[in-house]
């Protein structure tokens, strides 16, 4: 049964001017444990702590206009449940937006819109989890936020699509100095989405392109801004109790799973990203058992090209094996394990990290 809240701040008006306020949101939180060990090094002693597995709140709405026509918003804001690391719950820093929607020609919206990435790619990580070890984190850094406005399509015999387009002035707050002096990532942003289902089947194509999202250091080390790129595919089925998901993505000038990649440097107040270039796949099996739900997945990054030479010992491999059980249809308890290996470039070593998670998550 929906639920509804009438806003308080409408209360001092009129009857007739109150508009009806939909309250939903996520409550996620959990217990995790663990511990690295680093080729030829001790291993590190085991962490452990609450963890916030992404906690949220969002208030949306919506008013017929009349001829399949409606004006529609949305405030979602992140609660951090664990929070012992100094960070602030923001006001409207999660999907945030007012629009236009209509029956036959899809929606319109402006304001903070998730890429398509992150708007509905992340079926392959079917996991709750604060530790990258414990889930697809690694994956899934490309999903993002961007402030601009989105075109979102009507479904076609299971097709649809959407596109983002983030303005330079958006990114970088209005300021019109030089490409290079305003920094790294400071460029357009751009995202496209296609999607398609059918039968419990479905297939997912995303693409984002950034411009000035990296730099390339020449021989002579003067320094050319690059653009970026990232592009995601995923397929799949969903249907009679079975689950399977298999995901690959190409990464371009843009954030690497190769940790020690190097962005340490600084220009002005912004990180430098390197001309770098990187592929991975991930692929995760489940099936239903009445209530309980166990799943695997093992996800592969290859060695990433650095200013187009292949460095080695830069891969990592991953699996994660744990299981969900249904309280019921809103409240979910997990508990699942992780192995994450990742190179340190060459004669480095490589870290490995073991990791164990149990937590719940309730949705209203």
């Amino acid at each position: 049964m929906k639920k509804t809240l009438i806003a308080l701040a409408l209360t001092t008006l009129p009857v007739a001017a109150m508009a009806e306020v939909v309250l939903y949101g996520q409550m996620k939180a959990g217990y995790e444990v663990h511990s690295s060990k680093v080729t030829g090094e001790d291993r590190d002693p085991y962490s452990n702590g609450i963890a916030d597995y992404g906690s949220r709140i969002g208030f949306k709405g919506s008013e017929d206009l009349g001829n399949g026509l409606k004006a529609i918003w949305q405030v979602e804001s992140t609660i951090h449940l664990g929070n012992s690391t100094g960070k602030s719950d923001g006001w409207a820093d999660r999907d945030s937006f007012i629009g236009l929607q209509h029956d036959q020609f899809g929606t319109v919206r402006a304001g903070r819109i998730s890429n398509a990435m992150n708007a509905n790619m992340d079926v392959v990580d079917a996991w709750e989890y604060n530790s990258d070890a414990l889930g697809l984190g690694k994956f899934t850094r490309t999903d993002a936020r961007y402030v601009g406005i989105a075109y979102d399509s009507p479904e076609w015999a299971g097709f649809n699509f959407n596109v983002l387009y983030s303005p330079r002035d958006n990114v970088n707050g209005g300021d019109r100095k030089g490409e290079y002096d305003r920094g790294i990532g400071s460029g357009d942003k751009y995202s496209v989405g296609l999607n398609y289902k059918n039968s419990g089947f479905y297939a997912k194509y995303g693409f984002d392109y950034l411009k000035n999202s990296g730099v390339k250091i020449h021989d002579d080390l003067t320094a050319e801004l690059k653009d970026g790129q990232v592009h995601r595919l995923e397929g799949g089925y969903d249907a009679n109790n079975l689950f399977v998901g298999v995901g690959y993505q190409y990464t371009k000038n843009t954030s690497s799973y190769f940790s020690d990649l190097e962005t340490a440097k600084v220009v002005g107040d912004h990180n430098l990203i390197v001309d770098n270039q990187g592929q991975e796949a991930a692929l995760t099996v489940g099936y239903h058992f009445g209530n309980i739900f166990p799943k695997i997945s093992y996800a592969h990054g290859w060695d990433v090209k650095i200013n187009g030479t292949k460095e080695k010992n830069t891969k990592y491999d991953q699996i994660v094996l744990g299981a969900d059980y249904d309280f019921s249809k809103r409240t979910t308890a997990n508990v699942q394990a992780g192995w994450l290996r990742e190179g340190l470039g060459e004669d480095n070593g490589k870290i490995k990290t073991t990791a164990f998670g149990v937590g719940l998550k309730h949705t209203f």
